[in-house]
């Protein structure tokens, strides 16, 4: 009796064989358990976003909603069975994830699977026997550590590396075969060094989110729109991608050689193997031959090889050119698209059937470092946690101190709101107060004058003439009227008599305050008048009258 694990992979390649054929679902790729933990813990730390503002999920409650998703899809529920708060949201995030991703799930493979009925169907899974083996609890105990000593300090390093290499590689691969995997492009996204952290990878989250696309053909939308495109096409100098054009440029040139390999290499198991040479090369460059990481990078080189060297070799096989829909009748040699239309596509079904085995893996047992990345060690190729690149750097969070203090200060705003102050009716005799004049502040010019006073209907001519009307003039107008009025009396006297009047008829007179002393226009008696120089302190002291006498006189005069 075949594994849980081999029967799952039979049934993966049942649906490549009967389900995949066509044209858009050839690259569709197939999610393993840790990738279905992952995708969850994505949708589910979104929503608890939106929802409190912090990008992230407890472990306890991701196990819970992990297992009711697990037993919901395969209608394993009991009726008592608790709906966990807000399942349905979660659910919609994590489909969507998949579909945006080009993917789908086991559970999903093994219902396409159950309804196809076909007669070569062999030994299935049932649904109970699914459930345990996407949880792990059909996984063997484990055997318990070996003390570490001099002599194998370096296998178990090297032991320990090795899963690691094969991420790595994989999601190399998985980025070649589907480019819409965000969760294959996250990890390989600075691996090597590129200076792409955690910003540039927001901001090229919110490109593809807005153009609605995934985030590696964003990237390569973004370089190719700076490389081939005109003043139209390309993007803006505000644009935030700006600043990370260089290591863009790498990720996207280093995935193109790889895809020109791809298409140009004719044989599929050389192809494979120059692949993997190419992106070993890339990531070891400085690294010694004598290095941990240099000797668990070659063992997992070999071992991808022969498994693509295996995958190439059942393709050639009869059942698997049938089962691949390829015909046997190969292309000319010196037809154009001999190495692009052939080589490539039986390279890129060798590299279906290579991930396929990896989905079929079973889930790893380490849940904590799997989703939130290891605090202890540093992972030494530095393969980044999902949920941490994820989570946008400049997240809101409602713990802050600063949105603490804003909290507070809105609230002390609802308790104690700002009084209106009442609008004040200023009495027509306010100018003869000097408490309220002084307690003005300096107007502008554009506002209204500090003193307005009302405006008597006839006020005798200064000179003895007719009397004059309100009718407004202009500075230069008034200047010259007041010099007439001075020529019209009889010499020096006519003069400062002259200016005592204008004293008079000054609102403020001796007790200016300081805050009026610079407004230069005043509106009285319907006229726009300049201030003239005060007059001597001579005829202040001989002539010095109460505040507001003459207008109170002008007032109350018949």
């Amino acid at each position: 009796m075949n594994s849980p694990q081999q029967r799952v992979l039979q049934m993966i390649r049942r649906l490549r064989r009967e389900w995949c054929q066509v044209p858009e679902r050839e690259r569709m790729t197939v999610c393993s358990a840790d990738n279905m933990v992952l995708v969850l813990q994505l949708a589910m730390a979104e929503i608890n976003k939106e929802s409190c503002g912090e990008f992230t999920i407890v472990l306890s409650e991701l196990f819970l909603m992990w297992k009711y998703l697990l037993q919901e899809k395969l209608e394993l529920l009991s009726k008592h069975e608790k709906v966990p708060e807000g399942y349905n949201r979660v659910q919609e995030r994590y489909h969507s994830f998949l579909s945006r991703s080009n993917s789908m799930d086991l559970i999903d493979v093994y219902k396409i699977c159950a309804d196809l009925n076909t007669e070569d169907a062999g030994e299935t899974l049932s649904k109970v026997e699914l459930l345990d083996f996407l949880l792990g609890s059909s996984l063997e105990n484990t055997t318990p550590p070996v003390p570490t000593s001099p002599s194998n300090e370096q296998s178990q390093s090297i032991s320990k590396l090795v899963p690691l290499w094969r991420k790595l590689l994989c999601d190399y691969l998985h980025l070649l075969v589907n480019s819409r995997s965000d969760l294959a492009l996250a990890c390989v996204f600075n691996i090597p060094e590129r200076g792409l952290g955690r910003d540039a990878f927001t901001h090229l989250r919110h490109m593809a989110c807005n153009k609605q696309t995934s985030l590696y053909l964003a990237a390569t939308s973004f370089i190719r729109c700076l490389e081939l495109g005109g003043k139209s096409y390309a993007p803006s100098a505000d644009d935030p991608l700006m600043q990370y054009v260089k290591g863009l440029m790498d990720l996207v040139h280093f995935v193109d050689k790889l895809q020109e390999i791809l298409g140009e290499t004719s044989d599929s198991s050389v192809a494979g193997g120059r692949i993997l040479s190419t992106i070993m090369r890339r990531l070891l460059k400085g690294q010694s031959s004598e290095s941990s990481i240099y000797l668990a990078s070659e063992e997992i080189r070999q071992e991808l090889t022969m498994r693509i060297t295996n995958a190439v070799n059942s393709l050639d096989s009869p059942a698997g050119q049938r089962a691949t829909n390829i015909s046997p009748a190969q292309p000319k040699v010196y037809a154009i698209n001999h190495a692009t239309a052939y080589g490539g596509r039986r390279t890129v079904k060798a590299f279906l059937a290579v991930l396929d085995e990896e989905a079929a893996s079973p889930p790893s047992r380490g849940k904590a470092e799997l989703l939130y990345g290891s605090e202890e060690h540093i992972n030494p190729l530095g393969i980044p946690c999902m949920l941490t690149l994820f989570r946008s750097p400049k997240q809101s969070s409602g713990l802050s101190p600063k949105a603490l203090r804003h909290r507070i200060q809105r609230r002390d705003q609802e308790r104690n709101p700002t009084k209106v102050k009442p609008t004040v009716i200023k009495s027509q005799f306010s100018c003869t107060y000097k408490e309220e004049v002084a307690a003005k502040c300096q107007p502008s010019l554009s506002e209204a004058p500090a003193c307005v006073h009302p405006t008597p209907k006839l006020l005798p001519n200064i000179a003895g003439g007719s009397e004059v009307k309100g009718k407004p003039e202009s500075t230069t107008s008034k200047q010259a009227h007041g010099m007439n009025l001075g020529k019209a009396g009889n010499g020096k006297s006519s003069g400062k008599e002259m200016k005592r009047k204008w004293l008079e008829l000054d609102c403020d007179g001796e007790n200016e305050p300081p805050g009026c002393a610079d407004v230069r226009s005043v509106t009285l008696e319907g006229r726009l008048w300049k201030k003239q120089p005060r007059a001597s302190k001579e005829n202040k002291t001989k002539n010095k009258l109460i505040p507001g006498q003459l207008k109170l006189t002008s007032f109350f005069r018949v």
